[in-house]
This record gives C-alpha cells, sequence and structure tokens, in this order.
C-alpha cells in the first residue's frame, strides 16, 4: 500500500503548516482558551480562504473536488497545532451527509455555503441511553398539518456551539434501535436557540445539548429519503472516526516530538534523562504506537470509499488501534514529563487531554473491537 503523498497533497500539507505556524501557535490557543473562546470567526474565515472547506466539495458547488486523502492531509496538520475550529462537524460530516442524501435543490442551497466558509453545520444524532449504538434514536418526528414536529433530546453535538445549520436525526417510524424509521431533518440555529446548552469539551473544542419539545418543521426539512438515513449516517460517523484518528496522529507525533526533546534537555542526576537505558526503551516503545497507530490511520482514510462491509472493518480496526495507542503514547508522555506535562502553561498536557477525547469519538475502543469481530464473522 502506497502512503507517499503526490505532489499536491505535500504543497497543501506545506500550505497549512505555514499558515498554522504564523496564525495559530501554542500562545494563540493558550489565549484563545483563557478566554473561553472554542472556535474564532476570524480564523475559520482565513482556513476557508485557503479553501480547505471546499476541498471535498464538487466545483459545481464552489469546492475543489478532492478526496478524503487531501482532507487527510489538513486533518493531521489541525490535529497537531490543536486547532479546535468545527473542521469536522462541518466539512467531514455535515458536507458529507448533504452530498450523499441531499436533493440537488438542498445541496445548491448549502454546499456552497460550507465551501465559502459561511455555513457551520452540526450533526445532531447522539442520545444519552444509545453510547455507541447508532440506531438507538427515541427522538421522535410526527406529521402535522404544516410539516413535522419533533420531540427528543440529543447529546454532545459537536460544533453545535457554533452550527448555523443542525442535522438532526429523529424517528418517524418503527422503534427505538430498528434500522429503518430513522429520517435526517435541517434546521436552522435560529429555530432552536433557545433549546441550546453550549459548553467546552475536553481538548477546548465546543459542543452543546439541545432539547426539542414540539419543534415544528416544514415539510422539506427531510434530507433524503424519509425512514432512510442510518446508511448514510453510518458511514458519516466512519468519517468522522477517520478523521479524528488522522487528528490524533498529528497530535501523537507532536507530543512524542516534545517528549523526546523534554528528556534531551532535562538533567538528573548530573545527566539528561534521555542517558537513561529505560526511558530510552520506553521512548522507543512510544515511537513504535505512533509509527503503527499511522499505519492503521492511513488504512482507514483509503477505505473510505470502498463497499460498507471493507470500509466499516477496516474504520473499526483502525479507530480501536489509534484508541489504544492515544492512551498509551497519552500516559507514558506524561509520565516521562512528569508534574510538568499537567500544567496548563506546557504543550504537553494539552496533547494528552485532546487525546483522550480522541479515544472517546465516534466510538469507543470496546465497540469498534466488537464491530469488527461481527464484521469478521459475517
Amino acid at each position: 500500500m502506497d502512503f507517499t503523498l503526490t505532489e499536491t497533497q505535500t504543497m497543501l500539507g506545506d500550505a497549512v503548516d505555514r499558515f498554522l505556524a504564523d496564525r495559530f501557535d501554542f500562545s494563540a490557543r493558550q489565549k484563545q482558551l483563557s478566554e473561553g473562546i472554542s472556535n474564532d470567526p476570524g480564523l475559520w474565515n482565513e482556513l476557508a480562504a485557503l479553501g480547505l472547506m471546499g476541498i471535498a466539495i464538487d466545483s459545481q458547488h464552489g469546492g475543489s473536488a478532492m478526496g478524503f486523502e487531501e482532507l487527510a492531509v489538513v486533518l493531521e496538520r489541525f490535529g497537531s497545532s490543536l486547532v479546535t475550529e468545527p473542521f469536522v462537524p462541518t466539512v467531514v460530516l455535515g458536507a458529507g451527509l448533504l452530498k450523499s442524501l441531499g436533493s440537488a435543490e438542498q445541496q445548491q442551497q448549502w454546499l456552497p455555503l460550507i465551501a465559502d466558509g459561511s455555513l457551520r453545520v452540526a450533526l445532531a444524532h447522539g442520545e444519552r441511553q444509545a453510547r455507541d449504538m447508532l440506531s438507538w434514536v427515541t427522538t421522535s418526528a410526527t406529521r402535522t398539518a404544516a410539516g413535522w414536529q419533533l420531540h427528543g433530546a440529543k447529546m454532545v453535538v459537536q460544533g453545535g456551539d457554533a452550527a448555523d445549520l443542525f442535522l438532526i436525526t429523529a424517528r418517524t417510524a418503527a422503534n427505538s434501535g430498528d434500522r429503518e424509521g430513522i429520517s435526517l431533518f435541517a434546521v436552522p440555529r435560529a429555530q432552536i436557540l433557545s433549546s441550546l446548552r453550549c459548553y467546552s469539551l475536553y481538548d477546548g473544542s465546543g459542543a452543546c445539548d439541545l432539547v426539542l419539545e414540539g419543534l415544528n418543521l416544514a415539510a422539506d426539512a427531510v434530507i433524503g429519503a424519509e425512514g432512510q438515513a442510518l446508511d448514510a449516517i453510518e458511514a458519516a460517523y466512519d468519517g468522522g472516526a477517520a478523521a479524528v484518528s488522522i487528528q490524533a496522529i498529528g497530535a501523537m507525533k507532536r507530543l512524542r516530538d516534545l517528549t523526546l526533546d523534554y528528556i534531551k534537555t532535562r538533567r538528573q542526576f548530573g545527566q539528561p534523562l534521555g542517558s537513561f537505558q529505560a526511558l530510552q526503551h520506553r521512548m522507543v516503545d512510544l515511537h513504535m504506537a505512533v509509527e503503527i497507530a499511522e499505519s492503521m490511520a492511513l488504512s482507514a482514510v483509503i477505505a473510505i470509499d470502498s463497499n460498507p462491509p471493507d470500509r466499516m472493518a477496516k474504520i473499526s480496526a483502525a479507530k480501536a488501534a489509534i484508541g489504544q495507542a492515544a492512551r498509551k503514547v497519552g500516559q507514558s508522555a506524561v509520565q516521562l514529563h512528569g508534574g510538568i506535562a499537567l500544567t496548563d502553561e506546557y504543550a504537553a498536557g494539552h496533547y494528552f487531554k485532546k487525546l483522550t477525547l480522541v479515544e472517546r469519538q465516534f466510538g469507543r475502543v470496546d465497540y469498534h473491537l466488537d464491530r469488527y469481530a461481527r464484521l469478521m464473522d459475517a
């Protein structure tokens, strides 16, 4: 399997590296977090001006018609720089669902706005008792004379604090846990503003919970065929799992390098920590964990466009491996650094928080191990 970047991908990565080094270094992140800000509209607009929001959107809708491999180049840089903008919710989940389920009119209405950075999107799917079971939807949508009425609640809507448009799943038929009967609705922020409770996640990114008590929607709020949204939602979640896995690779590489620099310069008993053989062995283990995780993440990226069983198996294998590697690398780095790694003034602790969150996003390790086993037995 060839993981070599093309010339275009290399140029894209270099451009993003230069931009982030100038615009979003660690001091900029510290300032943003100290002000309680999970996203910066100015930074978002500058990223959009670079064309990053439209990478995977076709040229007909204002994008550059690239693919997930180019998205991965950007995502690794975002992970390395700890960018907290809602890129995955908008560009991976939101644009992905609109491309797969939206009508021609809906795509023309929203995809150009995503591509130019003027529309941020959040997928509201998770519910309190669902854990990682994507078919568990208790939020209901009932027909009315004017369209639809939604009742229910959604939890931990990533990017919801900044979203202009919410894609909300609700059950229009069948029972909780059934695959059929799940529909997707587009809801502008203004319609649910009073229902939102927003907060920051462990890594500084934003999310929200929302409660829907008789939310009235027009008949054309449905995206795609009524009751047939689950396959597309599973594909979107797999894209999200691959995306945060690639972000984790960027974060793990940076944390590995920080740790190596630290043990080379920190002195104990009159000599650098890196001169102790036991710590050298720990660094080798940490380095190998990063290298193996990177190979798994890249295999998941390549599998995005595969047939569903193959896609799901490879992404579950990768997400489980990366969840385990994220924990190993994060904990090892903190142990090798000592107490300084737990301070907000030092970058290592921020990467540890990022990796801790990634382990839990888009399916925990146990969920993906179980799904992989089921797919292999099928």
